[in-house]
């Protein structure tokens, strides 16, 4: 199935000759079944955009329409390091990205809504293999769920995005090409200062072709919390987690996981200094080993600039990796779901690592937004490998799992930028540069990575 690319000039043209006839919209969510439009509900002149929310279907039924265009161009120099499989023709690749994501949700009444959103992405211009994963999707039924509203309750089941926290439990995956849903039963229940929710669900596995998309292959059932404090100046989350799953491997080994992830996550919003900390231990069998392993993360930061709302930080992350292959238990820790923590310059997760970050961000204009970072990256076992975000062990090859003890993966230096110039449209640029260190050079050619991306958005 071939649909038309849509290019940069066109979602700009689109952007320019729609801005200038809508009025200011409420809300545009990264999770769209959240957008808030309600205040064009009764509102009988709309122009513009608003025209295609809140479109009535009878006595207080509503239907709203949506969608995003995406247009996003990179590039690499010396892709994963260099290190590449025999089926690629190349590790210098240039190759452009597109999402379109159209939507309708539709409102029976004050209690009951379904959700509906198609998806298209796609990639050209390199030519090496696909990753179907998150390179391409010709076109899926990306979410649809029935959603029953009550005053403190809301009951969701379908297929739905979900994410929690700061992305490094479950998310959707803005980056990739691709986003990522879930299939199952969410219950949230809304307390005066935070909210509980209790899921069943399973992760969508998405496929290249049309309609074609799988899941019931994993299991995750758990509860997530939130709770406020001080007028919403503290917050503290809490979660339990549990993932079955036989398609996962470590050090290339295969079996049926059962996996228990606990954690907290403390953090603030005050006015100069903020913090977050957030912890996880995970329990569990996989095959006939015992799971041991946790995740510990924390942040500080300090507002500067105050006219350009500047921020200076540190970070500091720890996973464990294997410590032992002959003590009968697995201690590589489970990203679950979560977003790549380090962009997309390397396949690199959060599994087996030890990192350090300072960083700073800041508003030079007052829709551009600036984020530089240097993360010191490192192994914190010399007895497992490194794995990509969607937990694919990657590094080092089979026959060579301890073949050496070198643990310094390198430092990654990297510029996000990105100006939005309404709720509409942004601009983004990204740069970042990967200086391999002992452990790439030692498990591969170990080259230096390069990677530059421009991306165009537009919602609406």
């Amino acid at each position: 199935m071939q649909i038309n690319k849509p290019t940069f000039f066109i979602t700009a043209l689109l952007f320019f000759t729609v801005i200038s006839t809508s009025k200011a919209q409420n809300k545009i969510s990264w999770l769209r079944y959240e957008d808030d439009f309600t205040s064009l509900k009764k509102d009988s002149i709309k122009k513009g955009l608003d025209k295609i929310k809140y479109m009535p279907l009878g006595q207080n039924n509503y239907i709203s329409l949506g969608g995003e265009f995406r247009d996003k161009w990179q590039y690499y120099d010396n892709l994963n390091f260099g290190d590449v499989p025999p089926s690629y023709s190349k590790t210098d690749v240039f190759q452009y990205l597109r999402r379109i994501m159209l939507h309708a949700n539709i409102e029976f009444g004050n209690h009951f809504r379904f959700f509906m959103q198609l998806n298209h992405t796609s990639r050209d211009g390199n030519s090496n293999p696909l990753t179907p994963e998150i390179d391409e999707n010709q076109l899926s039924l990306h979410q649809a769920f029935a959603e029953l509203k009550r005053t403190n309750w809301n009951f969701r089941l379908g297929q739905q995005e979900l994410f929690y926290g700061n992305h490094r439990l479950i998310t959707f995956r803005e980056g990739p090409n691709t986003r990522q849903a879930f299939n199952g039963l969410l219950i949230k229940r809304k307390f005066n200062n935070g909210t509980l929710d209790f899921f069943a669900v399973s992760k969508v596995i998405s496929k290249q072709y049309v309609f074609d998309d799988e899941s019931m292959h994993d299991g995750l059932l758990g509860i997530y919390g939130t709770q406020f404090y001080r007028q919403r100046k503290l917050g503290l989350d809490y979660y339990v987690v549990n993932f079955q799953s036989r398609d996962r491997r470590y050090n290339y080994q295969t079996g049926y996981e059962n996996r228990q992830t606990y954690g907290i996550r403390l953090f603030s919003n005050l006015k100069t200094v903020n913090v977050e900390l957030e912890g996880a231990y995970q329990s569990g069998t996989f095959n006939d080993l015992t799971i041991e392993a946790y995740n510990v993360l924390a942040d500080a930061n300090l507002s500067v600039f105050s006219s350009k709302r500047g921020l200076i930080g540190f970070t500091a992350h720890v996973a464990s990796g294997d410590k032992n292959n002959t003590d009968h238990k697995l201690n590589s820790y489970n990203l679950l779901y979560a977003k790549p923590a380090y962009g997309l310059v390397a396949q690199i997760g959060a599994t087996n690592i030890l990192s350090f970050s300072p960083y700073i961000k800041i508003n030079p204009l007052s829709k551009l937004n600036v984020l530089a970072q240097v993360f010191f990256l490192s192994r914190n076992s010399s007895q497992d490998g490194t794995y990509a975000p969607g937990m694919i062990q990657n590094r080092p090859k089979p026959n060579a799992l301890f073949a050496t003890e070198k643990r310094t993966l390198g430092q990654l230096y990297l510029l996000e930028t990105i100006y939005r110039q309404n709720k509409n449209y942004s601009l983004a640029f990204d740069a970042s540069y990967f200086k391999a260190g002992s452990y790439p050079k030692a498990t591969g050619k170990g080259e230096n990575i390069l990677y530059v991306s421009l991306k165009s958005t537009f919602k609406f």
